[in-house]
């Protein structure tokens, strides 16, 4: 008798059309919070989640940023964690207790490398998350010894080890509030909002961005010197004759031209990842 799998993952993208020579169009699956054919409600101890992921780079470059798409039942529960690289959390549809703080649709949650943070405690109507790993190879990070028998991480590859450095501050504690705290953010998706992975000054620092455009405005065609993905989170646009609309992903290789974009008659809300600055 097979195990049942606390996290699942789609053998490959929902839907995939090339948009201009290495620039193509992903859909994400559809489901919203509950994921694909509401698997989240999958009666297992823990609670049943979901996710796909977009990859910004390959084999041929020094790192790769991820951005997971998880899907997470109502009151689940995720003790206190750390990954080794800059971690984004944006809360698409639902709610989500980080630390102290009860996330909402729009919010951002960001950690530094290596900072323990948490718990997360999923809303009472499950939510769905974009956790962004500014270095997917450095994404797997940890749990204290404390929580090697917690009933959410007995069915996956999840790393236990002691804590060090100011992470040792968690020590004895099951919460960490996040204002004020070093290490990590509290902030929220506007207009003109960005976000740096790394030192300001450090060319090789991921990058997010939260653009808006108007209906019939449009963003020019642009050379893409880095990996570039652009989610859509609200209205629509063509692209190169395509429509693209929410839950749709823009995503661009290294050198590659993304084409002119035209917001449709409600205008487009993007999201932007940029693996390094020279994708900017």
């Amino acid at each position: 008798m097979n195990a049942p799998v606390r996290s699942m993952v789609p053998d490959g993208p929902f839907l995939v059309e090339d948009v201009a020579p290495g620039v193509i169009q992903r859909r994400l699956y559809p489901g919203g919070k509950l994921g694909p054919d509401e698997i989240t409600r999958n009666d297992i101890p823990g609670g049943q989640t979901w996710s796909e992921i977009v990859m910004l780079g390959d084999e041929t470059d020094d790192f790769i940023m991820g951005l997971p798409d998880i899907r997470m039942p109502p009151n689940q529960l995720w003790p206190m964690h750390w990954h080794d690289c800059w971690t984004v959390v944006v809360a698409l549809e639902g709610k989500c207790l980080v630390g102290d703080w009860y996330m909402e649709e729009g919010d951002v949650f960001i950690a530094a490398p290596s900072i323990e943070y948490g718990p997360l405690l999923i809303g009472p109507m499950g939510c769905r998350l974009l956790e962004v790993f500014g270095d997917m190879a450095l994404s797997p990070g940890g749990y204290g010894p404390e929580y090697r028998d917690h009933p959410t991480l007995q069915m996956g590859n999840h790393v236990i080890m002691p804590r060090e450095g100011v992470n040792k501050r968690n020590e004895g504690h099951s919460c960490l509030t996040v204002e004020g705290t070093e290490g990590m953010w509290k902030s929220k998706l506007e207009p003109g909002w960005s976000w740096d992975l790394g030192d300001p000054d450090d060319p090789n620092r991921g990058v997010m961005k939260d653009t808006r455009l108007a209906a019939g405005e449009t963003m020019p065609a642009t050379e893409r010197g880095d990996w570039y993905a652009a989610l859509v989170l609200g209205g629509s646009a063509n692209v190169a004759g395509k429509s693209v609309v929410k839950d749709d992903v823009i995503l661009a290789e290294r050198g590659s031209t993304v084409p002119e974009m035209t917001a449709g008659a409600d205008g487009i809300h993007l999201l932007e990842h940029f693996r390094t600055t020279r994708a900017l």
